[in-house]
């Protein structure tokens, strides 16, 4: 640097603390305390001494010091000192053009200025990403682990519950059987244990269910068998076709070669069944040319099964957490049907998932393990 360059750089110098002062002055209306102020002030100070020292250096030298500039990482507010950088190189250049200096030399002090601008730009943008980057990864990390906890409380509560129903349940079925034993009893009078026995099966069903959102083990996990994949669902759709021909709602069934997979077969007919029920539901929210497609295929041994139909999609709101317990897809359901659904293929080794394509709502199966008879 000659000696008229020097001569700026040492009015720049001398001149500091009133450029600091107007530079501050930028953040007057984000900062509000005395405290956040003077810490700004102390860093516009450091960034103003790194600005005087990178005159000293000329080319690559200038763009490899804002790189291994230490001072941005104590810098709090990136995101506010990146959107006053444009002003701040202002209020510094109408300085520099103010001092009693060639304008050539003016000249020169204005580009080391914005060359300047141009990495701690660059460079503060590029941390704050990354800050930002940090933040988003934490928080994921914070939310899954609480998902987790929760789901593990849930477990713990449900199994729980469902044996502190399911034994004085049994109890009360027991002595109702007494008693219509010893009850003479007319025609009229038989229904009402026909209605308490119903209803007592409806509560069982219910607690089962609630049993299966546990991730413990229970007698029913203990009964893995090897079973024909394409038998299980075609008996299961046929089960539903009273229904979907009483609906108007046109069935197209794709079975695709023999596939068999080893696990519990009451468990996967029941996912299949809510599968179904699901679509079921979803189609009855449509006046006409009801449509449901059901696939499945194997691909490097493992089988798929899509469920396709061309009913009203799930809300956003609950899109990514439909699956969770006691999130619901339909106004007056429980919240547990996708839940359930969700546990069982996860202790098969599998997965449901749900993705958009056109005019139609797919839920898909995945089961990872398949075994030959």
């Amino acid at each position: 640097m000659d000696e008229l360059e020097n001569h700026v750089a040492k009015l720049l110098s001398d001149d500091k603390d009133n450029i600091i002062k107007d530079l501050s002055q930028l953040f007057a209306d984000i900062l509000k305390s005395e405290h956040e102020m003077q810490r700004l002030n102390r860093q516009l100070s450091n960034l103003y001494d790194f600005y005087l020292n990178t005159m000293r250096f000329t080319g690559q030298s200038r763009g490899t010091l804002i790189y291994e500039y230490k001072v941005l990482q104590s810098i709090d507010n990136l995101d506010i000192l990146l959107s006053k950088v444009e002003k701040l190189r202002t209020v510094i250049v109408k300085k520099i053009n103010a001092f009693p200096v060639a304008k050539v030399d003016k000249l020169s002090a204005i580009a080391y200025l914005n060359e300047f601008f141009l990495h701690l730009q660059k460079e503060i943008a590029t941390r704050s990403d990354t800050k930002k980057s940090q933040e988003l990864m934490t928080k994921n990390l914070q939310l899954s682990q609480l998902k987790q906890d929760r789901l593990d409380i849930l477990s713990k509560l449900s199994t729980s519950f469902a044996h502190e129903i399911r034994n004085p349940l049994t109890s009360i079925k027991g002595f109702i059987q007494l008693l219509e034993q010893r009850t003479e009893t007319n025609d009229g009078e038989e229904k009402y244990f026909h209605y308490i026995y119903r209803e007592m099966e409806e509560v069982e069903q219910q607690v089962d269910q609630i049993l299966l959102l546990s991730t413990q083990k229970n007698h029913q996990d203990l009964s893995f068998k090897t079973f024909c994949l394409n038998q299980l669902l075609f008996n299961s759709v046929e089960s539903f076709q009273p229904i979907f021909a009483e609906s108007h709602i046109s069935l197209e069934l794709e079975l695709g070669g023999s596939v068999y997979i080893y696990g519990i077969k009451d468990q996967i007919k029941l996912v299949l069944n809510k599968l179904l029920q699901n679509a079921l539901d979803a189609l009855y929210l449509k006046d006409k040319d009801r449509k449901l497609i059901i696939r499945l295929t194997s691909e490097m041994n493992v089988p798929k099964i899509e469920f396709y139909n061309n009913g009203p999609p799930v809300s956003r709101m609950v899109e990514q957490s439909m699956f969770e317990p006691f999130v619901g897809t339909k106004e007056l359901g429980k919240g547990l049907g996708l839940a359930v659904a969700k546990q069982l293929m996860r202790k098969h080794d599998g997965d449901i998932d749900y993705r958009r394509e056109l005019e139609w709502t797919v839920f898909k199966l995945i089961f990872h393990t398949k075994k030959n008879p």
